[in-house]
């Protein structure tokens, strides 16, 4: 094999199998430039093919073949159509709702107890939100001035944590599940036969201590008797199943205790495994005459003082509150019974009333011994959100005032309690409710929707919110306003009149709209102008609906207290004393469609009323916001007046036939009589405190 330095610019190559000397005298000659370089090649003398050449002109035709397939690719893409479809592949995205399946309590295969040995009849449970006995009329005023709940219930105590962790051994990890606050209106019987139920379930998993708590007012009697009429059913129930070993047996498995609250907590009976102690102890209860009943501090008593039944025997337990009012010490005691509720792992269970519509009081009809008449006591069974969210004003024309109208929710406070420890409240028709209106039935399902905020313990809290929301800030100012300054009721829509004083008696007419008028444009004042644009932004459809409601309702008022404003002011110009006489002295108004009075301003806020009004009956059927609006829109909001005239009585006839003269008669001295001693009036009836 022989090497050979080939140069293309040079014709000479040498050969490097020449001998020693010429390679030396060859490399002590001058080197080459740079530029000319002579490049090497390794060529096999024995190949006679030639396979170098061959690889490097087929390495070249490669190369070559390669690059134009690619430039030939390339510009044949330049000249195709472009493609009608898209490339890109089209997503599609499905939903499918999960359906919830509701699983249906199972009901306990056997007769729990003989139905022969009813203490009670059972009567008809109404539906849902069937509310209130009878229509009410000519409802009274409560004479205690109205307060600013704000500052009523404001509390400085810091809000406590959702989980508070104890000291030692008394720790319950326990998850806290949110409780019902109502579903169904159910007679007391009904919700004593499903904690009956709770009861059982709670002792198929471990032991359990059951606290009855009672309220001592004079107005639960009733109630407290029927609980220790029932009791006798509720534990052969329970002790039914226990003989099925439906109930695992535990040592002493059931302990139960009875407590009554009002201004104190009384501690009736200690848990024990005696029913006959709990029947003897709620038949035989105090009534507490008070009329205050402290049912927070009560609950926060008595789980601090059986906390140890927790603690150290491992039971549960539940606490049966029986009470017909809200409680009245809605603030720090609430705050703290919830917080240690929660610590030890304490149900709270409520047969109670239900709240007034954005109300606070109702009231309770009283017949007093003493002398027979009807009394009507305030009490205070609301409201069912932190604060009332409703205006007080009155409904003109024919038709109720629905002044004390059922809500369908339990009091604030007490579903609170319930749906922080995971209980049940139950709404049962009690004494206190018999001055609600009844309607009929709300639909549950649509309710729920409406249900209040649980989440706010504090009052300060639930205003700070508030404030982040301007049409909940426009309906809570106005509805704390006409709480203040309360709206008297519709004007005289029926007046007789007289020549001589059918000015005057128009002037004392007016005046009672105007002072109305007065308040309602106060109120309004805290709607600023076009609000009603913010209804979209507003999350909640029960604020939506609230204020809707309550600024359609002061439009509405303001609209046909100017309609009769100005309408009396006409007829004091445009008739004359002869008119009074011959034509005018009884003015009777009505409702109109017609809004001609009170000029293009009350037509617009006329038009919004109707219009925001509408939106309520539309959007929430089958709720209490729908019935307060269907009412205001039971008439149209102008005024007109129909004028009759009764002719006045004719003058007593003389009598023309002279009367005979007397016959004189004999006068005598009468005898002295002794006077009987007048009868005192009798004093006024001592009304309970409820």
């Amino acid at each position: 094999m022989s090497v050979v330095l080939q140069d293309p610019l040079h014709e000479n190559a040498t050969r490097l199998d020449e001998p020693e000397t010429d390679v030396r005298r060859d490399l002590d000659a001058p080197r080459l430039p740079a530029d000319e370089v002579i490049l090497l090649e390794f060529v096999d003398e024995s190949d006679p093919s030639g396979t170098v050449g061959t690889r490097t002109v087929f390495g070249g035709f490669l190369v070559s073949l390669l690059l134009h397939v690619w430039l030939m690719m390339n510009l044949g893409g330049w000249l195709l159509p472009e493609s009608v479809e898209a490339l890109e592949p089209v997503l599609e995205t499905t939903f499918a709702e999960k359906v919830i399946h509701q699983e249906i309590e199972d009901a306990i295969p056997f007769e729990l107890a003989n139905p022969d040995d009813r203490e009670l009849e059972v009567r008809e449970v109404t539906n849902a939100m069937s509310l209130g006995l009878a229509v009410v009329e000519n409802v009274p005023k409560v004479a205690a001035p109205a307060k600013q709940l704000l500052d009523e219930a404001r509390v400085d105590l810091a809000r406590l944590p959702a989980y508070d962790v104890p000291e030692g051994l008394k720790f319950d990890d326990r998850l806290v599940v949110k409780g019902s606050t109502g579903e169904q209106m159910v007679q007391i019987e009904s919700a004593l036969d499903r904690v009956t139920w709770e009861i059982a379930q709670n002792l198929q998993e471990s032991k359990l201590l059951v606290v009855w708590l009672l309220d001592g007012s004079g107005s639960l009697k009733t109630q407290r008797d029927a609980v220790a009429k029932r009791l006798r059913r509720i534990y052969g129930e329970l002790g039914a199943l226990d003989n099925t070993s439906t109930i695992p047996r535990h040592e002493k498995g059931l302990l139960s205790s009875v407590v009554m609250f009002g201004e104190k907590t009384n501690f009736v009976v200690k848990p024990t495994d005696k029913f006959e102690d709990v029947q003897e102890g709620i038949a035989n209860l105090p009534t507490d005459s008070s009329g205050v009943e402290n049912v927070f501090t009560a609950v926060k008593q008595t789980v601090n003082l059986w906390s140890s039944y927790r603690s150290e025997q491992h039971r549960r337990i539940m606490l049966i509150t029986i009470t017909d009012e809200a409680g009245d010490d809605f603030g720090k005691p609430h705050l703290e019974a919830i917080a240690i509720c929660r610590r030890y792992g304490a149900k709270a269970y409520v047969i109670g009333p239900t709240s007034p519509f954005g109300q606070r009081r109702g009231f309770v009809p009283y017949v007093a011994p003493e002398n027979g008449r009807t009394y009507q006591i305030p009490i205070d069974l609301g409201p069912e959100a932190p604060m009332a969210e409703n205006v007080s004003l009155p409904f003109w024309f024919n038709g109720p005032q629905y002044e004390y109208l059922s809500s369908g929710f339990a009091p604030f406070g007490l579903a609170r309690l319930v749906s922080e420890t995971g209980g049940v409240y139950f709404l049962t028709n009690m004494t206190t409710m018999a001055g609600l209106a009844p309607i009929g039935s709300f639909d549950e399902a649509t309710l729920r929707t409406f249900a209040p905020d649980y989440s706010f313990g504090e009052i300060n809290e639930f205003a700070k919110d508030i404030r982040k929301h301007p049409l909940r800030a426009c309906v809570l100012n106005a509805a704390q306003m006409s709480q203040r300054f309360k709206i008297k009721g519709a004007p005289r829509l029926d007046i007789r009149v007289a020549a001589n004083n059918f000015r005057q008696t128009a002037t004392e007419a007016q005046k009672d709209v105007a002072e109305s008028q007065y308040m309602l444009d106060a109120m309004l004042q805290a709607f600023p102008p076009g609000i009603e644009k913010q209804l979209e932004r507003e999350p909640s459809l029960r604020w939506r609906m609230a204020f809707c409601l309550n600024y359609g309702r002061l439009l509405a008022n303001r609209t046909r207290n100017l309609e009769y404003n100005s309408l009396l002011a006409l007829m004091k110009t445009s008739l004359s004393e002869g008119d009074i006489n011959t034509r005018s002295n009884h003015w009777i108004f009505h409702p109109s469609p017609d809004v001609k009075n009170s000029g293009v301003a009350s037509k617009k806020g006329a038009q919004l009323a109707v219009d925001l009004l509408n939106r309520v009956v539309t959007e929430a059927p089958g709720t209490p916001w729908a019935i307060m609006a269907a009412r205001e829109l039971q008439h149209p909001l102008g005024i007109r007046v129909e004028e009759r005239f009764i002719p006045p009585p004719p003058p007593p006839a003389q009598n023309k036939a002279q009367a005979a003269p007397a016959k004189p008669r004999p006068l005598f001295v009468p005898e002295p009589t002794k006077q009987a001693p007048r009868t005192p009036p009798p004093k006024p009836p001592v009304l309970p405190k409820l």
